[in-house]
Parts: C-alpha cells; sequence; structure tokens
C-alpha cells in the first residue's frame, strides 16, 4: 500500500536546499516584501512529519514529497478554496491511500488533536524575527500572503502571538478570496493592501509555482527554504539574508 515512490533522478533546474545562497542583487530596488506563511515564516512541516510516521506504522510506505504532493494539488487546494472542509478531504485522501475506514476514523482522531497542538504553538522559522524587526524599521512595507484554510483575521492574530505581527501592514488569504496562488488575484489583492505597484515589490515564497505566478505578475522573486526545481530572481539560504538582498544599507548579522 502506498503512493509510487519519486524518480530517483530530478534535473536540478536552481539550486538544491543546503547549497550556498546565489544572492546577487534585485533588478530593481524593493520597497515592499510580500512573504508567503508556510515554510518562508513558520515550519509547516512538523505536522506532516508526524503524520507519516504514523501512516507507516499502519503499513504505508512512500516518501514525504510524492505523499504531499498529492495532498496538496488533489486535495489541499479545494479546502484553500473554501470549496471543501478540511476534515472530509483528509478522510478522502486517506482512503484514496487505502486505508481502512477504522484506520481512517483512527488517524483522524489524532491528526486532530495533534493539528491543534502545532497550531497554537508554531514557531517562526531562524533568523525570521530579528530579520523582520529590522525590515520594518528601515522602512520596508511588508504583507503576507498565504493559501490557508483560515481567513486573514485568524492568521494576523497568530502572527501577533509568534510577536511579528505589527510587521505586517496586510495578510491576506487565500479562503477570503475563493482562489489560491498562483492566481494573480491573490498577488494583486496583497499589493493593493500594501498600497504599492508589482514593480516595487518582492515575493518572498518557497513554492516553484507560487514564485513563478508572482513574477508573471511583474514582481521580482527571491526563492528561500525553496523546491529543488524554484525559479527566482535571488536565492537565500538563510532568512538574514533578505536584509542584504531588500535592505543592503542595514547593518548585515554576523555568520556566527
Amino acid at each position: 500500500m502506498g503512493f509510487p515512490q519519486s524518480p530517483a533522478s530530478v534535473r536540478v533546474r536552481g539550486p538544491s536546499v543546503g547549497l550556498p545562497s546565489l544572492l546577487g542583487s534585485l533588478s530593481r530596488p524593493a520597497r515592499g516584501l510580500l512573504f508567503d506563511m508556510g515554510d518562508v515564516l513558520v515550519d509547516a512541516t512538523l505536522w506532516r512529519r508526524w503524520l507519516l510516521r504514523v501512516l507507516s506504522r499502519l503499513g504505508l510506505h512512500t516518501n514525504y514529497r510524492s505523499f504531499y504532493h498529492i495532498w496538496d494539488h488533489d486535495f489541499l487546494q479545494d479546502v484553500h478554496r473554501g470549496r471543501r472542509e478540511f476534515s472530509e478531504a483528509f478522510g478522502a485522501f486517506l482512503l484514496s491511500a487505502g486505508l481502512s475506514p477504522g484506520q481512517i476514523d483512527e488517524v483522524e482522531a489524532a491528526c486532530q488533536t495533534r493539528r491543534s497542538q502545532w497550531e497554537q504553538t508554531a514557531r517562526l522559522l531562524p533568523g525570521v524575527k530579528l530579520a523582520l524587526a529590522k525590515l520594518h524599521a528601515a522602512g520596508v512595507v511588508m504583507a503576507v500572503l498565504s493559501d490557508s484554510e483560515y481567513p486573514a483575521t485568524v492568521l494576523a492574530e497568530r502572527l501577533q502571538r509568534l510577536g511579528v505581527g505589527e510587521f505586517f501592514k496586510a495578510v491576506v488569504s487565500s479562503i477570503d478570496l475563493e482562489r489560491i496562488k498562483p492566481d494573480p488575484v491573490c498577488y494583486l489583492t496583497a499589493l493593493e493592501a500594501m498600497g504599492l505597484s508589482a514593480d516595487q515589490v518582492a515575493f518572498v515564497g518557497h513554492d516553484a509555482e507560487e514564485l513563478a505566478g508572482a513574477a508573471g505578475v511583474g514582481m521580482s522573486t527571491i526563492a528561500f527554504n525553496y523546491d529543488p526545481h524554484a525559479k527566482a530572481d535571488v536565492f537565500i539560504a538563510r532568512f538574514e539574508e533578505l536584509l542584504q538582498v531588500a535592505s543592503p544599507s542595514l547593518p548585515q548579522p554576523g555568520r556566527g
């Protein structure tokens, strides 16, 4: 039982995670930065990795990338558009993976508790808070654009709990728009809320399609924690490198 494994040989079209970053510079100054939230500002992998361990004990053997590619594209996208409830989509996904109704009930009960715990105890990725504070102090306009099952008000509250909410002029959620990235409406809505044009803003993301969508509306792109095949104007390996890319006049943190 399980999903097909990813090919062993994948052509990498951008630098892989873990390799030195290719900082370079943006082709034009960025007055604003638009951030994806999961896997850019906060670690969104904890629940997903825990779930794989649970499923492996039930006999489902797969790998992270192939398993969650199916979940993200065939099920979660409709949740983020507001077309399906998370629990219904999750149950249908587990059924498609070959789990029995009894196993699905067991996994869903455990997941509900774990997801709630991790949502309440989410943590910022290393370097995020300090870098955002410096960028905000330098006058960089910042906003968040997230594909989420939660409205922007809930996401804004989470950012406040994490101690970075004050740095963002706007928070935009897909479920409010009933559209997900890379739909141009998502980026354009965020730009309008920021009060800036596309050529004044750089999108900071990790997903290849979402980075391409931002470029498609005329934004510069900065890839962080990114897919192996992602394309962007600038690639960074550490979040603090945004200071060098977006606001080079700021003092740069030591490598420590």
